[in-house]
C-alpha cells in the first residue's frame, strides 16, 4: 500500500563484508500505531513477506551466500512502539517469518539502542525463537562505533551517513501517519485479536467520577500503562498510596487491583491513606485521538494508584469518558534476566548488560500519542 511504501522508513544498502545483501529498518521513526490503524495488520504482514522475498532474490543472485543481514536502528524508539497491539503484531511476524523463512537471516545488528531497550525487550524476547536470538547483536548509545562495532560486520566505506558513515542512505523518515488517513479505531484493532480483548479493560465515567486501580511493587520494579480516550476528556495521575491502618491493605489491595474501583466522588483519603503524586497529571482529549502509553520506575516499595477522572467540560453535550486501559507490572528479575541472558548468548556484545542498569529505567515517562 502506498501508506506503507511512504511511512515504513526501510531499504537495501549494499552488503555485509561477507557479502550478504543489507536491509536496513529505522524502527525508532516507525509509527506502528499509525500503519497498524490505516492498512491493518495483514497489509503489514503481506510488506513483512514481501521484503523477506526480496532477500531471497538476491541472494540467490550468487550461489555462495544463502542469507541476508538485518540492520535495525533505534534511535527515537520510546513508549508508543510498545503499544500492546503492536507486540501482538510482531510476534505475529515473527512467527510467520520464521515458520516460512528459516536460515535467510544471516544476522541482525541493532544499533543506536537506548534506555528503554531493556524493558523493549523484556517484552518482545518471548516471542522470538532462540535461534533468532542468537543472530541478534545489540549496541547501545554510539557503542556501535567503536572497534568492536558494526565496522566489524560492514566495510567503513558502506557504513550509512546517519550512522556517522560516509555513505549515502536515501531512507525517508517521514514521521506520523496523518490521522485522516486512519480506517481503523483503537477498538476495530482490539477486536481482531482475542488475546488483546482480555488484556484491556473498557470503562466508563459519569462527571465526576474517578477510577482507581492499585498495584503493589517492590524496588526496581516497572508499572507500566497504555490507554486510548475513546469518548469525552479525562485526567490521569499516578500516585504512592500511603496506608495509615495497614489493616486496610489487604482488603482494599484485592478488590482494585483485580478490577480497579470507581467512585462517584473524590474519596475522601484523611481516614486510612494518604497518596502523593509521582508523574504530573496528565489531560486526554478523545477528539485529537489522545493515546497514553508510560511507565514508573519504583525507588521506594508499596501500593502505587493510577486513577482517571473524567474532566470532560460541562459544554459539551455527552458529559461521560470512556477510556480503554492496560496496566503491566514487571520484576526487576523479568528484564535484568532478560538482559542477562542476552549478553551471554555473545562473545562480542556491546555493553547491552552493562550500561543499561535499573538506575537508567528511571528515565522512562509517560507519553501522549496523537
Amino acid at each position: 500500500p502506498p501508506i506503507v511504501e511512504k511511512y515504513l522508513p526501510g531499504a537495501w544498502h549494499r552488503s555485509d563484508k561477507d557479502g550478504r545483501p543489507v536491509y536496513i529498518l529505522r524502527l525508532g521513526h516507525l509509527d506502528i500505531k499509525g500503519m497498524l490503524r490505516a492498512v491493518g495488520e495483514d497489509a503489514l504482514l503481506r510488506y513483512a513477506l514481501y521484503i523477506c522475498e526480496q532477500g531471497i532474490q538476491k541472494t540467490n543472485a550468487t550461489s555462495q551466500i544463502s542469507s541476508w543481514t538485518l540492520l535495525i536502528d533505534l534511535e527515537g524508539l520510546n513508549l508508543r512502539h510498545l503499544w500492546a497491539p503492536a507486540r501482538i503484531a510482531m510476534r505475529r511476524f515473527t512467527e510467520v517469518m520464521e515458520q516460512n523463512y528459516p536460515e535467510t537471516l544471516g544476522v541482525v545488528l541493532i544499533v543506536q539502542a537506548p534506555r528503554l531497550f531493556p524493558l523493549a525487550w523484556t517484552l518482545v524476547k518471548s516471542f522470538i525463537n532462540e535461534n533468532t536470538r542468537r543472530k541478534c547483536l545489540v549496541y547501545g548509545g554510539n557503542d556501535y562505533l567503536e572497534d568492536d562495532g558494526i565496522h566489524s560486520y560492514i566495510h567503513r566505506e558502506d557504513i550509512p551517513d546517519f550512522l556517522g558513515g560516509p555513505c549515502p542512505c536515501n531512507i525517508e523518515c517521514n514521521g506520523l501517519v496523518p490521522r485522516d488517513e486512519y480506517t481503523r479505531s483503537t477498538e476495530d484493532v482490539l477486536e481482531k485479536e482475542a488475546g488483546l480483548q482480555s488484556l484491556y479493560k473498557n470503562c466508563t465515567l459519569k462527571k465526576g467520577e474517578i477510577h482507581e486501580v492499585q498495584v503493589e511493587a517492590d524496588v526496581d520494579g516497572v508499572i507500566t500503562w497504555d490507554f486510548d480516550c475513546v469518548l469525552g476528556e479525562l485526567q490521569f495521575t499516578v500516585s504512592h498510596r500511603t496506608f495509615t491502618q495497614p489493616q486496610c491493605n489487604s482488603s482494599l489491595a484485592g478488590l482494585v487491583e483485580m478490577a480497579g474501583i470507581t467512585y462517584s466522588t473524590t474519596p475522601s483519603p484523611t481516614d486510612h491513606y494518604t497518596d502523593t503524586m509521582v508523574e504530573n497529571s496528565t489531560v486526554c482529549n478523545h477528539l485529537e485521538g489522545d493515546s497514553v502509553q508510560g511507565s514508573y520506575y519504583v525507588s521506594r516499595p508499596g501500593f502505587y494508584v493510577l486513577s482517571w477522572g473524567n474532566s470532560t467540560p460541562s459544554s459539551n453535550p455527552s458529559s461521560k469518558s470512556t477510556f480503554l486501559y492496560s496496566i503491566e507490572m514487571i520484576e526487576p528479575k523479568d528484564y535484568a534476566g532478560s538482559m542477562s541472558s542476552l549478553t551471554s548468548s555473545f562473545s562480542n556484545l556491546s555493553s547491552a548488560g552493562s550500561s543499561w542498569n535499573t538506575s537508567s529505567v528511571a528515565s522512562w515517562n509517560s507519553m501522549v500519542s496523537r
